[in-house]
């Protein structure tokens, strides 16, 4: 059940917090630089999707390590930037991630 719900979640998560810029289109909320941008998008998931910040780690993780979306330069900088060990996206990862893309430096750039 987590699994389906991970690969339903994965389209939000690239839609919100794309790490391919081609991506980033669906569904953005938050604007980078803006103080009210993490809570706004941690709150959409919530509210919106019904999705815990742990259902979105688990969609996060299986973007970057099993969709394919994502290139071994990117996954390489993706832990080397999130401090991710053993592939495993935590709900503290994920929290640091909305953080970094809602601030003036993202790590996935605008397209």
């Amino acid at each position: 059940m987590k699994i389906k719900r991970a690969i339903a979640a994965s389209g939000l998560v690239v839609g919100a917090l794309a790490i391919s810029p081609a991506a980033v289109s669906a569904d953005s909320v938050g604007t980078p630089g803006e103080p009210n941008c993490f809570g706004m998008r941690v709150s959409h998931g919530a509210s919106d999707h019904g999705l815990t910040p742990g259902d979105r780690a688990a969609a996060l993780q299986y973007v970057v390590y099993e969709s394919g979306m994502v290139s071994p330069e990117e996954v390489e900088a993706f832990e080397a930037t999130f401090g991710v060990k053993d592939e495993t996206v935590t709900v503290r990862v994920f929290a640091a991630f909305v953080r970094t893309n809602c601030s003036d430096d993202p790590f996935v750039p605008s397209p």
